[in-house]
């Protein structure tokens, strides 16, 4: 079975491949993204001493949550290095930043790629952020007797039904993983259903609700202010991780609530870099003048455009009320812990699917909002504006919501540092 799931992996590489080598060409990033992806080794990691945890996380998100862990792990498990690898260039970038010994991106799940890192590093452990299983990977690990855990356990009803539907094979592969600590019970019930046996299974909560806690000081948030020349007495408006179409929503919206706050700025922070110039001009197209994180544009712009990496979570400090993109288009929505630990009220559409347990809490809560379309959005944002008190109180419901996992990296990494030793 590993064989036939070799090759259709193969084949969906060659299908791809045209396409990822004009991104990593165009990127500059062909020698170092496409080599480690192949298999080849840093000489920097090369020089790591055996024994390191390798923590895989695929993109910006997973790496705020391995901060986070991280933290805790350098305590119970000192002396080990903490390597960092990831699938994504901005991933990358923020690996970069986030304290790891060392970064580098995943090698691709073909046994020889995953087998040449593994030989080269000799790490104690392996830690897959979420749910990012590689079969492969997994296996090799197994046969090099590498412990694999997944942190962050993260498995929707819908993934447990794709997993069913590959039956014993998957069951085996899932069963080579030494340890899940899952985010919510319902989510270690689900890995449980899998035939994952009870006693490996832990509920730890949401390493990225750590993250958010940890990540921004009040002075990194007055750092930011001070770049986007906001004053102490500017309001400010943010929507984050906001993908395509969603934009001309936001700044319509946006338009309707400057009729109840004439002086309310926006922050816009689109999802992915390769957008910011696009995004640009579209608020200029809408008839504001926007200025961006890089330091282009009036000081007094009524749209800030945050044209940088890592940063949204100390973004979300600076604002009253957030609307967390990616969810009034069909692509699974985001991250909301990032701006409701700052008791903030948050705002989201109705597509969450890959964070609909967290999205039902909020709303259980009464922390949080759902918006359809641009003219609900505008609503919220207008009544938020208006009625300081429901303001506050939302906030102060998110806020609690979000504190509920402050502990879940050192919970996650009690656990860890207990099956390692």
């Amino acid at each position: 079975m590993y064989a036939l799931y070799t090759f259709l992996y193969a084949l969906g590489l060659c299908a791809y491949a045209p396409r990822t080598l004009w991104a990593l060409v165009r990127g500059g990033r062909y020698a170092d993204g496409l080599a480690q992806r192949l298999g080849q080794v840093p000489p920097e990691l090369r020089e790591m001493k055996p024994g390191a945890v390798w923590i895989h996380a695929v993109s910006v998100g997973e790496v705020h949550a391995a901060r986070g862990l991280m933290c805790h792990l350098r305590e119970m498990l000192p002396g080990a290095p903490m390597l960092l690898s990831t699938t994504t260039s901005t991933g990358q970038s923020l690996a970069a930043r986030s304290g790891a010994d060392a970064h580098f991106y995943c090698p691709l799940d073909l046994p020889g790629a995953v087998g040449s890192f593994l030989d080269a590093l000799q790490p104690q452990a392996l830690l897959l952020v979420e749910t990012e299983i590689w079969p492969n990977m997994v296996r090799a690990c197994m046969e090099r007797e590498v412990s694999v855990a997944v942190v962050n356990g993260r498995l929707s009803a819908t993934s447990l039904s794709r997993y069913r539907w590959l039956g014993q094979w998957w069951r085996n592969v899932m069963n080579q993983v030494s340890v899940i600590c899952a985010r919510t019970p319902r989510e270690a019930a689900r890995f449980r259903a899998l035939g994952i046996p009870s006693e490996r299974v832990f509920t730890t909560g949401n390493l990225k609700a750590d993250a958010a806690v940890l990540a921004s000081p009040v002075e990194t948030r007055q750092a930011l202010a001070d770049v986007l020349n906001l004053g102490a007495e500017d309001e400010l408006l943010v929507a984050g991780c906001t993908m395509p179409e969603e934009e001309d929503l936001v700044l319509q919206a946006f338009s309707k609530a400057r009729e109840v706050r004439p002086d309310i700025r926006l922050l816009l922070a689109p999802r992915h870099p390769e957008r910011f110039d696009q995004v640009a001009a579209k608020v200029t197209a809408a008839g504001w003048r926007c200025r961006r994180r890089s330091g282009d544009g009036p000081d007094g712009a009524e749209v800030l455009l945050l044209d940088t990496i890592g940063e949204l979570p100390v973004a979300y400090g600076l604002g009253i009320a957030s609307f967390v993109g990616g969810s009034m288009v069909p692509t699974g929505g985001h991250n909301l812990l990032e701006p409701a630990v700052y008791g903030q009220p948050v705002l989201f559409g109705p597509h969450m699917e890959n964070f609909a347990a967290l999205a039902e809490e909020f709303l259980q809560a009464g922390a949080a909002t759902v918006v359809r379309n641009a003219d609900e959005l505008a609503d919220a944002w207008m009544t938020l504006l208006s009625d300081e008190e429901q303001r506050e109180e939302m906030g102060s419901r998110a806020r609690k919501v979000a504190f509920r996992d402050a502990t879940a990296g050192r919970r996650t990494a009690r656990v860890l540092s207990a099956f390692l030793s």
